[in-house]
């Protein structure tokens, strides 16, 4: 069975998520905003060897320690779609605006729509594109472990912001009705803020998604 630990990350208290098949002493990283050092120190603490590290999207917050973490470890960097490659170009520019820092640039493996990642032996992972937060966006589906990394797509109650430039709320809307609320209601998700939730749960109390608001 996976195990998921969270670590908030960067002063949004963005959520890292380490995967991680202990039998194999296996992990793979989502959304390293930052702490790079302090994630391989959890990593080598548990004898951890980082096999990936995964990104939703190319929002700095998400991916500014994604350089550093990868030259620590070896790892390589998978994601977001080929559409979010201007803010993954763009990194330093980010972390002026948002006044993080960025460990580096990289080109990482874009992904796109419906591809399937055997990150472990036993379990895939399917990426689902959710443009909207950013058109580059991306969700990851591990229907065996019943959870989804839905980074900026998705929180508990809401939904990703939209007024960045290349953002698109109806884009956002589609994606998630279309895609993410046809998942087992029972499936955990795991947000890229704030505390975790279930596709149910979204169905019926999400005012952006149940009609309430939109």
């Amino acid at each position: 069975m996976l195990k998921i630990a969270t670590i908030p990350t960067t002063a949004f208290a963005q959520n890292t998520r380490i995967i991680a098949d202990e039998n194999k002493h296996i992990a793979v990283v989502s959304d390293p905003g930052g702490n790079a050092s302090d994630l391989y120190k959890i990593l080598n603490t548990h004898e951890l060897t980082l096999k990936v590290i995964i990104l939703t999207h190319g929002h700095l917050d998400h991916v500014g320690g994604a350089a550093e973490l990868s030259r620590l470890t070896g790892a390589k960097i998978i994601g977001p779609s080929n559409e979010d490659s201007f803010l993954i170009e763009s990194l330093n520019s980010q972390a002026e605006l948002f006044g993080l820092s960025s460990s580096g640039d990289f080109t990482p493996s874009y992904v796109k729509d419906n591809d399937v990642l055997k990150l472990f032996d036993d379990y895939e992972f399917k990426v689902i594109a959710t443009p909207g937060h950013t058109p580059g966006g991306v969700c990851y589906f591990c229907e065996k472990a019943g959870f989804l990394l839905a980074g900026d797509s998705l929180f508990a109650g809401s939904i990703g912001r939209c007024d960045f430039p290349r953002s698109n709320m109806d884009d956002l809307l589609t994606s998630l009705k279309e895609k993410i609320l046809i998942l087992p209601d029972d499936t955990k998700v795991l947000s890229g803020h704030g505390p975790d939730t279930t596709i149910g749960r979204e169905k019926t109390d999400n005012p952006y998604l149940n009609g309430e608001f939109y």
